[in-house]
């Protein structure tokens, strides 16, 4: 239920700048800031702030009437409703960035009739009035959000209703199969059975499309939350070599002394627009050392909070106890085979007896050589091969266990048609199906998720 009364928050981020923004939306939006807004700077005088028509920039100063002060000179872009971001009239100060002033003219809005936005709350009167779909209301705190080029691009596709379209699609489909069925079983005579062939064919492409866009869950999730990589390896195998040339700056020490490296250290990586959090570790090897000890204690644990592995071995040496030792370390945890020094050693790489594989990369850490490969294997492992490339988006956690659970019911109607089943209990099937798809893009969805999507929001979107 959308509430009708007028909110009011700080829109840019806290701190000094240049200009800030001061939102206000609802229906008193006008008759609010009329009452501190006006002409001059030397006298109050008031002024029809919806004189000049909608989307139109006013100048003026904003008053404070109990300490018959003015506060500071603005611009107000004035939006009237319905043709606004949240459906309501709302309203655009655009001040000095002083977070003193941006202060004041808040608490002059909320001591003249708006109360302060709860998180998300803007975005979330566009979700109830129809502007965007849910899809869309999530993606623009995506794209709030978004700390690489790609991050940014998907969100923006989704904020423009790519996603929501394919599942919308999706669900359109399967509502007029189930409108077919329901006519059927309504209407026997006249309408007759609907062809069992024609309803497979029309789920097994349903669950086609849903899983190509199910799969790309885990590759919006490494987008949105970031990969953590660690580098693991013996002492002296490159591992710090290797952070500094992905970093392009000396980050780590690099001797020829073993053991320099300690203590695990973290940096961040925009890999092809993927965030990576690098971990470089302490080298595994057999020693005595308690220091060394216990940073191979902390590379064991950086290997189980990863989501990928790069085991790094030396390709000068033959692969002996510190590196049997590292796979058992990495265990059933995915990881990319680096064979480094290849600047020194033409040698083919090892086979390692590894289940979890994903690739065996040649480098050189030293010259740069196999790097854009490493890459390209990391950035094809975390975005799921072509996935991506194919849906044009990514599904968030929610959005893919709705899919998912789409599929399930799909599934469980293909089961029955191929048994012969009666149509009522087809359609019991398909209508779970289209729920969880619908749920998906907000159009049945309860107070409970709402709330939840929108909690995450900073206050002022």
């Amino acid at each position: 239920m959308i509430e009708r009364d007028t909110i009011a928050a700080i829109s840019t981020p806290a701190g000094t700048g240049a200009i800030a923004v001061v939102r206000i939306s609802g229906p008193q939006s006008y008759g609010i800031l009329e009452q501190i807004f006006s002409s001059s700077s030397k006298e109050l005088k008031k002024v029809d702030l919806r004189k000049p028509g909608s989307h139109k920039a006013i100048h003026g100063y904003i008053y404070n009437p109990q300490k018959a002060i003015f506060i500071d000179e603005v611009v107000c872009i004035c939006y009237r409703a319905p043709n606004t971001y949240t459906g309501d009239d709302l309203i655009e100060i655009n001040c000095h960035g002083s977070p003193l002033i941006t202060e004041e003219v808040l608490a002059l809005l909320l001591s003249t009739g708006a109360r302060l936005a709860l998180p998300g709350e803007f975005t979330k009167r566009a979700f109830l009035s129809g502007k965007m779909d849910l899809t869309q209301a999530e993606s623009v705190l995506d794209l709030i959000q978004a700390k690489t080029g790609r991050q940014s691009r998907l969100a923006l596709s989704a904020l423009e209703g790519h996603i929501g379209r394919k599942i919308a699609e999706v669900r359109g489909e399967l509502l007029a199969l189930l409108s077919k069925l329901i006519a059927g079983i309504d209407f026997p005579e006249e309408v007759g059975e609907l062809p069992r062939d024609d309803i497979e064919a029309v789920v097994e492409s349903a669950i086609d499309r849903l899983n190509k866009l199910a799969r790309t869950t885990r590759s919006g999730r490494f987008l949105r939350e970031g990969l953590k990589l660690s580098l693991v390896g013996r002492p002296n195998a490159g591992k710090s070599s290797l952070l500094n040339r992905l970093l392009c700056f000396d980050r780590a020490i690099v001797s020829d002394t073993p053991g320099t490296t300690r203590d695990s250290i973290e940096e961040l990586l925009d890999l092809n627009g993927v965030p990576v959090t690098l971990i470089d570790t302490a080298g595994v090897r057999v020693t005595d050392d308690s220091i060394e000890i216990a940073g191979i204690e902390r590379t064991t644990r950086a290997i189980k909070e990863s989501d990928l592995t790069l085991f790094i071995v030396d390709s000068t040496i033959p692969f002996e106890e510190p590196e049997e030792k590292i796979l058992e370390l990495i265990d059933n945890a995915p990881y990319i085979l680096v064979w480094n020094k290849i600047d020194l050693s033409k040698k083919d790489p090892d086979q390692i007896n590894g289940s979890q594989t994903v690739a065996t990369v040649p480098i050189s850490a030293v010259t740069g050589e196999g790097l854009d490969r490493l890459s390209a294997e990391i950035e094809k492992w975390a975005l799921t091969g072509n996935a991506l490339v194919e849906t044009g988006g990514s599904l968030n956690q929610r959005q893919g266990e709705l899919c998912r659970k789409a599929t399930i019911s799909l599934e469980e109607v293909l089961k029955a048609s191929a048994l012969g089943m009666l149509e009522d209990c087809i359609a019991t099937d398909l209508k779970s199906a289209i729920h969880s798809l619908s749920e998906a893009c907000g159009d049945e969805v309860t107070e409970e998720v709402i709330t939840e999507v929108f909690s995450r929001f900073c206050i002022g979107k």
